[in-house]
């Protein structure tokens, strides 16, 4: 199905998933004073509540609570907050630079998003809320009014372990009105994230919108998918047991990387190295190159060499996009990595840097050097690379963490790079 580009499906999806909050929450008195719900039957916590200086005021009626912190991905510190006599906690930000922002609480320990804010990202480990702070500087990524993209959803049956998977694409805005074929680059995500991260919180379609209608990128169709062998969500495993029972697949319990939910397929071992997830880095490798890109090159008008495709990811779906991308130079002329927390092990990239210097037009890497998951492994495989003298862009940003806030620069940045002739 097609889906606007300005819609946010996770956003809507995540409306009708249950909030599980801790009995110090539930546990609150009659509220006033604040901003009605949706359904208008009373007063509910205002939060958040953005200001004209940028700074945002966060609320949370937890009366029973003996501590309650925030967190988010605008500060690296847990900020206590303090409680009221109404029994609300509240805590209000410096000024903020202009951005999109994840926040979430811990409340005597537990954490949850933030129950009066349904603008909220959920994943495949993770459930945030979010708040926008727009201003100055945010243009790149802002909702403009300009030519958009579209935004389609595919699923599909995974075999090897018997489970339904779903694919984001996007197509430029002029994909539908025209005949030509287009380059693709396949973005991937990272651990606690699933296929609609990249839209939901990176603003992946949005920062294309924007630089094609300033003619600074190649217009491309780009394919965000999902990466795990199957989701963490609780609520999914019987439907999961389910599917694999009618394939005659046998689950394994849990693979190498600990995850619940891993099968045994009819598919065997296979190569690959990307490195090792719930069933092994081959089985992303298999899924990519078996099920996604076969699926993209049927159902799209795309250009099928190398030198229009590149494999771009952050965290752990930058190390696999750098695994796989540096495996196959018959495939990818243009292969990167964001933050990723392990590099490339025994890479045929490594054997000579004649060949792989001919073979990608652009190896790029990159880093905040705050990120205390991505940073050192990134600075080691950029020293590598460049001690065996393979060419690559590398970009070191001066205090930034793991998160979308330096992750979106990345992808502005590396977009007006690739497919160019």
């Amino acid at each position: 199905m097609k889906i606007p580009c300005l819609l946010r499906p996770a956003a809507l999806l995540a409306l009708a998933l249950p909030l599980l909050a801790p009995a110090a929450l539930r546990a609150q008195p009659p509220r006033g004073g604040g901003a009605r719900g949706p359904g208008g039957g009373g007063a509910t916590t205002r939060s958040p509540e953005v200001g004209a200086d940028f700074r945002v005021t966060f609320r949370l009626a937890a009366a029973g609570a003996q501590a309650v912190n925030l967190l988010s991905d605008f500060s690296a510190d847990t900020l206590p907050m303090t409680k009221g006599d109404n029994g609300v906690w509240t805590f209000t930000t410096e000024a903020l630079k202009p951005g999109y922002y994840s926040y979430w609480f811990s409340v005597d320990g537990t954490l949850t998003p933030d129950p009066a804010n349904t603008h909220v990202r959920p994943a495949s480990g993770v459930y945030k809320s979010m708040v926008d702070v727009p201003g100055p500087g945010t243009e790149w990524m802002d909702f403009r009014d300009v030519p958009h993209g579209t935004l389609h959803e595919h699923e599909y049956l995974n075999k090897e372990n018997g489970t339904q998977r779903r694919v984001v694409i996007y197509t430029p805005p002029a994909y539908e009105r025209s005949t030509a074929s287009y380059p693709v680059l396949y973005l991937l995500h990272g651990r606690d994230d699933y296929e609609r991260g990249w839209t939901q919180t990176g603003r992946a379609h949005l920062i294309m919108d924007n630089l094609l209608a300033e003619g600074k990128a190649v217009p491309a169709i780009i394919v965000m998918p999902f990466i795990h062998d199957t989701t963490g969500a609780t609520g999914r495993q019987p439907s999961i047991r389910s599917l694999q029972s009618s394939l005659g697949i046998t689950p394994a319990g849990r693979g190498a990387g600990g995850a619940p939910g891993a099968a045994r397929g009819p598919v065997g071992q296979g190569g690959g190295a990307a490195p090792a997830g719930a069933t092994g880095g081959s089985y992303l490798e298999r899924d990519i190159l078996g099920n996604i890109q076969p699926l993209v090159e049927s159902t799209y008008r795309v250009q099928k060499d190398k030198a229009h495709r590149a494999l771009f990811g952050y965290s752990m779906g930058g190390s696999s996009a750098l695994s796989i991308g540096l495996s196959h130079p018959e495939l990818y002329a243009y292969v990167g990595g964001f933050s990723f927390p392990f590099g490339v092990q025994n890479s045929p990239a490594f054997a000579s840097a004649e060949k792989t210097n001919a073979d990608y037009k652009l190896i790029w890497l990159s880093s905040g050097t705050a990120d205390n998951q991505g940073w050192q492994s990134s600075q080691n495989f950029h020293n590598q690379l460049t001690t065996l003298g393979i060419k690559h862009e590398w970009t070191a940003s001066e205090g930034y963490h793991h998160d979308y806030q330096i992750w979106r620069i990345y992808l502005r940045d590396v977009l007006p790079k690739l497919f160019r002739e």
